[in-house]
């Protein structure tokens, strides 16, 4: 699963606003990459670090890190980022300046979800074959079956 993890300044977002992010950054992966969306995780982090930018406090900034499965083209990574940029921006009523993404592009085979290494791009209705029954019945209750399974 794409896991995008936010870290947002305490209090710069209410409980709406922090939905409606993680819906749009879901969305926005889903339709660039072919993943559904309930494979999205995104995680918003209001912890108490200060972070500071040229020494200086930097109060607005918004990060957002996503660790992918590799091997997606470069314009399929650069528009799902400018995209989140946009959206989050207007989400959070914060300057585009401010907003920083960085996708973060791992081997499938430094993957595992639901007990299996993950596939490389391509591969996906082999491996779906391959998984045990129950895991399948699983995720094709998530609306997910063998021809439109996508990481």
């Amino acid at each position: 699963m794409p896991t995008y993890v936010c870290a947002v300044p305490a209090n710069l977002l209410s409980e709406e606003q922090k939905a409606e992010l993680a819906r749009a950054i879901s969305r926005i992966h889903a339709e660039a990459t072919g993943a559904p969306t309930y494979f999205v995780q995104v995680v918003i982090d209001e912890g108490t670090t200060t972070r500071f930018l040229g020494g200086e406090r930097a109060d607005r900034q918004i990060w957002i890190r996503g660790d992918i499965r590799a091997g997606r083209p470069e314009s399929v990574r650069q528009g799902m980022m400018l995209a989140m940029m946009r959206e989050v921006a207007a989400i959070a009523r914060v300057k585009e300046t401010e907003i920083w993404v960085y996708l973060c592009n791992l081997a499938p085979t430094d993957m595992v979800e639901y007990g299996h290494v993950l596939p490389a791009p391509g591969q996906e209705r082999a491996w779906f074959d391959a998984l045990p029954e129950a895991l399948r019945t699983y995720l094709s209750g998530l609306g997910t079956n063998r021809d439109s399974f996508k990481l």
